[in-house]
């Protein structure tokens, strides 16, 4: 019994701390708020350099883990080749300012480089913000979104969208690895080949996603999900004293970004 009793005690503490976070999940959204905010108002590639290191400090330093840094150099290899190309494509396409090089009809002006350059930049902080969003327990969002007092309902609905994404991206994976099984490798087939591919992936995959949160939404009506309007909770996502000072710093600074600069 006495064992039993520590062990009850151990994971209610484990729960209290939640995930390995540093930080409480409102701080870490009010930061991502305030980055990607920035982000779109200043579109200079000096700003979205320094917003782009800026959030790899976070995906480092606020959830740590030893697979951290692997993770996200795997996630910056798959989205490289797209985020080239769009830069590409805005280089060549987009005209104005003055000609640094041209080739017949092919031309390259600073307005089409920096803003090539600066999109790019931004697509690319905000699939590392999101990376960072993604990883982040479910049941987190709920704990943090009732703390500002949004109502369940939208606390679970915001939520939901938000774990779809790792939904979906499971039942992918299971879909390519059942593909590889079978002797089909994905990455070494032709260009074209590969894009049948994927198109008879995406259907059947994005049908599986929504059939298993159209299973959860039978799950809460079942259990009453809007009988009562208060709901209590196992665990509490308590701010810490760093927490706020870290809130406070990032509107002030926030604040002073967007009127001063």
């Amino acid at each position: 019994m006495k064992n039993n009793y520590k062990l009850k005690k151990e994971n209610i503490e484990k729960g209290n701390k939640g995930s390995s976070m540093l930080l409480n999940l409102r701080t870490i959204i009010v930061i991502v708020s305030a980055t990607t905010t920035i982000s779109v108002i200043h579109n200079t590639i000096l700003t979205q350099v320094l917003l782009l290191m800026f959030s790899i400090f976070l995906l480092l330093v606020i959830q740590p883990s030893k697979h951290r840094f692997y993770r996200l150099m795997h996630r910056m290899k798959i989205i490289l080749k797209i985020i080239v190309t769009l830069m590409i494509f805005q280089i060549l396409f987009r005209h104005g300012g003055e000609t640094i090089w041209q080739f017949g009809i092919i031309k390259i002006t600073s307005v089409g480089l920096n803003y090539g350059v600066s999109s790019s930049l931004r697509l690319m902080l905000i699939v590392l913000i999101a990376g960072l969003l993604l990883d982040i327990p479910y049941y987190d969002y709920i704990l943090a979104f009732r703390s500002w007092k949004i109502p369940y309902e939208i606390s679970f609905l915001v939520a939901s969208t938000i774990h779809f994404i790792p939904i979906f991206q499971k039942q992918f994976t299971t879909s390519r690895e059942a593909l590889y099984l079978r002797g089909i490798e994905i990455s070494k087939s032709p260009l074209i080949k590969r894009f049948k591919i994927y198109s008879a992936l995406v259907f059947p995959v994005i049908a599986r996603a929504i059939s298993e949160v159209k299973y959860r939404s039978i799950s809460l009506e079942l259990r009453a999900f809007r009988l009562y309007p208060e709901r209590t909770f196992l665990y509490q996502k308590k701010l810490k004293w760093y927490d706020i000072v870290i809130q406070i710093s990032v509107c002030i600074i926030f604040g002073a970004i967007v009127i001063f600069i």
